[in-house]
């Protein structure tokens, strides 16, 4: 990942953007609690928590949060969401989560930050090492599909590329596109199994509040989410 946080020159303006958009709140933040459960009484890791849309709405079901961004100005807006109620911290996820002991957390969220990341398999094992027995990771990304319609060439294409999240492209990032084989591969390296694939529909209220993006996802997917486990033949990292 670049030195510079990826959001931070227009973290304000996203996080404004994110409380109402369509694929935020009426598409990638449902599939992603719903794929996480009931999460009374657990201890969520809320990795690349942007805002604290997410760790907000976990603690108001129950999770004790932790929360970190490579975003301060990010880091900042979440603990004004969540008041003292919450541990959250700048950190990068290139880096190791050195503050988070081995076995302590139930449930890691990683929500559409997956693609930023250069060496996804180290991230998603250190992931593994803070889970506790029978702890899962709930994550979404960019569905490979909707990579391949946007950037063209082949399909199978592994690369990082630039775009933007806003459509007057004035928020560049890069990202890493890669089809659903190199995923499932970072998945397994990583000492995971897949226990569920969610190609997610779009809300239903979506239909009133954004009825052309609405219909442009009940044709096709934007984003994937997984929920992985722990694989029982693999090594501990």
């Amino acid at each position: 990942m670049s030195d510079r946080p990826i959001y931070e020159s227009f973290a304000a303006e996203y996080a404004d953007h994110a409380v109402d958009s369509p694929y935020n709140a009426f598409y990638d933040r449902p599939a992603v609690l719903g794929l996480a459960g009931d999460v009374s009484g657990l201890t969520v890791l809320d990795a690349a928590c942007g805002p604290g849309l997410y760790a907000a709405e976990l603690r108001r079901r129950g999770a004790r949060v932790i929360a970190f961004d490579q975003s301060p100005t990010l880091v900042e807006l979440a603990r004004e969401r969540l008041g003292t109620d919450g541990d959250l911290r700048v950190h990068d996820l290139a880096e190791p989560l050195s503050w988070v002991d081995d076995g302590s957390v139930d449930l890691v969220v990683l929500a559409l930050a997956l693609h930023y990341v250069d060496d996804r398999v180290a991230m998603l094992r250190e992931f593994r090492r803070v889970l506790r027995p029978g702890g899962v990771v709930v994550l979404s990304t960019h569905h490979p599909i909707a990579d391949w319609q946007e950037f063209g060439g082949s399909y199978f294409t592994v690369g990082a590329v630039e775009v933007s999240l806003s459509s007057k492209n004035d928020w560049p990032v890069r990202v890493w596109r890669r089809p659903l084989t190199a995923m499932f591969a970072e998945f397994r390296a990583a000492g995971f199994l897949v226990d569920e694939l969610l190609e997610p529909r779009p809300d239903a209220e979506m239909a009133t509040r954004y009825p052309d993006d609405y219909a442009e996802l009940e044709e096709a997917p934007a984003f994937i989410a997984f929920r992985l486990v722990p694989d029982p033949a693999s090594s501990s990292p």
